[in-house]
């Protein structure tokens, strides 16, 4: 029965290949940027045409409590911007990006350095998770993807228990990543990590917060990694199954390939159970002044 799945993924994968590499790239001219078309068009446009990239998108468009709206082609957050193609980086241009935050940790900088448009700012600011089963002894670090693989370590809270350090141990780079917006002078900026969703998700989450975005948005925006990202995954997990010959665990791998609610809600609830709610922790941990709040919203907001 495995031999069948076998011979028909090849298939499959074979008909993917084709149809990804048979046809011609679009042309950086061509693709859309949400800031240039119709209102009424941006929206379902605003994960943007990246080859190389598969979560990259615009976070123009959001309404605030108060009825004012994020400005589009200002705030983008993405994942790995690594493999972007020639044409891809000629599209980033366009976009007139003049700075770009990476919240991947330095080995990931290293082994998969970010393609951008010559003379663009980095800012790195990075956050390495390790797993509590690591520092418990119940895993070795160099075991983790073979784990992971095998289904043997369950992924099940892992992004869950990420969220919670995020809030706890890396407050204070979400702090500088503010006082860098705060100094950008509302240049364009882009903010990534290695999937784009969860150090660059609890950054979006946090932006949103700040600027005034009610919770159900927040939550909203977080889970459309899990809509943009759904064929590159797909096409991950089939030629993981190839090359192990369907003997790895690809649910196991889904649940952190993709995003949950609960996923952020552990970050909310930790905001609310370390620092008291979010107004406080925008105060406090982020050392955000009712000044800094206002001069963000005056970058973002119209």
């Amino acid at each position: 029965m495995k031999i069948i799945k076998y011979i028909i993924a090849i298939i499959i994968l074979g008909t993917i290949s084709i149809y990804w590499f048979g046809e011609n790239e679009i042309a950086s001219v061509d693709r859309i940027i949400p800031k240039n078309i119709s209102e009424d068009l941006r929206e379902d446009n605003r994960k943007l045409s990246f080859n190389g990239a598969h979560n990259f998108r615009d976070l123009g468009g959001y309404k605030t409590k108060d009825g004012k709206t994020l400005k589009w082609g200002k705030l983008y957050r993405s994942d790995n911007l690594h493999s972007l193609t020639d044409e891809d980086v000629s599209y980033f241009s366009r976009l007139e990006i003049k700075s770009v935050v990476d919240f991947r940790s330095d080995q990931e900088r290293e082994d998969e350095p970010d393609r951008l448009s010559p003379n663009t700012e980095q800012v790195f600011l990075p956050i390495e998770f390790r797993p509590k089963e690591i520092e418990e002894g119940l895993v070795k670090p160099e075991d983790i993807m073979k784990d992971l693989v095998s289904g043997k370590f369950d992924s099940t809270n892992l992004l869950k228990d990420f969220n919670e350090v995020l809030v706890r141990n890396f407050t204070n780079e979400y702090k500088d990543f503010f006082r860098y917006l705060i100094d950008n002078n509302a240049e364009p900026v882009l903010f990534h990590c290695t999937a784009g969703k969860d150090r660059a998700g609890f950054a979006s989450a946090l932006i949103l917060s700040v600027l005034g975005v009610p919770r159900e948005k927040v939550i909203e925006d977080y889970l459309l990694t899990n809509q943009y990202v759904k064929d590159h995954v797909d096409s991950e997990m089939l030629e993981i199954e190839l090359k192990t010959f369907f003997q790895a665990d690809t649910d196991n791998l889904r649940k952190i390939n993709l995003v949950e609610e609960r996923y952020i809600q552990a970050a909310f609830d930790t905001i609310d159970s370390d620092w008291g709610g979010m107004e406080r922790y925008i105060s406090e941990g982020l050392n955000l002044t009712e000044d800094d709040i206002l001069k963000l919203q005056d970058f973002y907001l119209e």
